[in-house]
């Protein structure tokens, strides 16, 4: 059996820090707005009249996809843990109210012999939190019920950034019995526009690596858009993009607990020596340009300064703005010893591009000519396509945590 995983104790904690984007609009309502010029159904707003989003609407997101996960699962008579879950939907919780009634009234009648009547009250408590514990689903014991706390928090996620512009879309009722457009029931609601970033924060207290793997794949689901987050998901609504920044574990420090009593690593971020070396000045060095080699090395530094203050490459006006350096049709191939003889010589120019493209200072585009630096910083902003690559660290942690998940899984089922 599972030692109860209490939070009378501290024994550990997890903090994943990140951005919860918007990949499409999100309609999380606040009710009808209640002024006759406004819409008929505004986002959650807080006290500044910024959207928010909600840390229940998040986190009953997730517990419905991890009981959706569990339901009708059955695991093995043999199996070293159980996962399951009780069903609400059907009015059977794993603990009801009236049995913890009677559990607590049991545990008095037993205990008032053995415990000493100012430590009864405690012990009682303590004894009824590991019984409900027992009778518990995993889920409920995680996520909380009724009869137990939940160990994984769920802040609201403020807006980051400035407040967008809202958008406003239109609605129609549906009447089921009819299977049409009910009459008269035109409306029109408010949503949070695609891009739009949120600061998500999840806690979870005295966890199991199982536990922080099952969050993990849940919330890699939601990145997936296999679940939604808010209303108007049959239209598309609700699709986010999850980026986790920092995975902060805290554990108790063995050995003195007064000269270290936590310890908390980040575990997303190399180590802390080898990050300042990457960030010195010294490393922060603009990388020096690669240019052709033969000739006068200063003209080349010349029309290269040229060419990087051009919005694009124009042969006719490198010629003209050369010219203000000495450099000229006339000279250029003994200048920059391009090597050219006879007819060759009234193709300087387009030797010179050539020879730039040679060192990797221009790439050949669409018929032209492009910096390559601009090129390459083109192709790092253009958004990718198809999966994202996970970071390295981040792969560690999930191989840890959803891999003691897939590991617990198997002896199950």
């Amino acid at each position: 059996m599972t030692e109860p995983a209490l939070l009378d104790t501290f024994k550990g904690r997890l903090r994943l820090e990140g951005l919860l984007t918007t990949r499409t609009g999100l309609h999380i309502g606040a009710g009808g707005s209640g002024d006759p010029l406004a819409t008929d159904s505004p986002v959650v707003r807080n006290a500044a009249g910024a959207p928010f989003i909600p840390g229940a609407s998040l986190k009953g997101v997730i517990r419905s996809a991890a009981e959706g996960l569990l339901r009708d699962t059955q695991p093995r008579q043999d199996a070293k843990e159980k996962l399951w879950t009780c069903d609400f939907l059907i009015d059977d919780p794993c603990v009801h109210h009236e049995q913890v009634k009677k559990l607590r009234e049991d545990l008095q009648e037993r205990l008032k012999d053995q415990v000493p009547e100012k430590k009864l009250g405690s012990e009682v408590q303590r004894a009824t939190a590991r019984e409900i514990w027992n009778e518990s689903c995993t889920v409920c014991r995680l996520f909380g019920s009724l009869a137990m706390a939940s160990r994984v928090r769920f802040p609201d996620l403020p807006l980051h950034g400035g407040v967008p512009m809202m958008e406003i879309r239109n609605g129609v009722g549906i009447d089921r019995d009819r299977e049409l457009a009910a009459s008269g029931v035109l409306y029109d609601f408010e949503a949070v526009p695609p891009g739009t970033e949120f600061e998500l924060t999840v806690i979870l207290d005295n966890y199991s690596e199982a536990e922080v793997g099952l969050v993990l794949w849940l919330f890699d689901q939601l990145d997936q858009g296999n679940l939604a987050l808010g209303g108007k998901s049959s239209r598309g609504l609700g699709q986010v993009r999850v980026e986790w920044r920092h995975i902060l574990e805290t554990r108790l420090n063995g050995g003195n607990p007064f000269a270290k009593m936590l310890s908390t690593q980040d575990l997303l971020q190399p180590d802390r020596d080898l990050l300042q070396a990457e960030t010195s000045p010294e490393k922060a060095e603009e990388p020096e340009l690669k240019l052709p080699t033969s000739g006068d090395a200063e003209a080349w530094k010349k029309l290269a300064s040229i060419l990087q203050e051009m919005p694009v490459v124009d042969k006719t006006e490198l010629g003209k703005r050369a010219s203000e350096f000495n450099i000229s049709k006339d000279n250029l191939n003994e200048k920059l010893a391009l090597g050219l003889e006879g007819r060759r010589t009234r193709k300087a120019w387009d030797t010179v591009l050539e020879r730039f493209v040679e060192c990797g200072f221009l790439v050949e585009k669409n018929g032209g000519y492009v910096l390559a630096a601009a090129e390459k910083a083109e192709k790092a902003e253009a958004p990718a396509q198809g999966p994202r690559e996970r970071d390295p660290r981040l792969q560690e942690v999930y191989d840890r945590y959803v891999g003691a998940m897939a590991r617990l899984w198997e002896e199950t089922f």
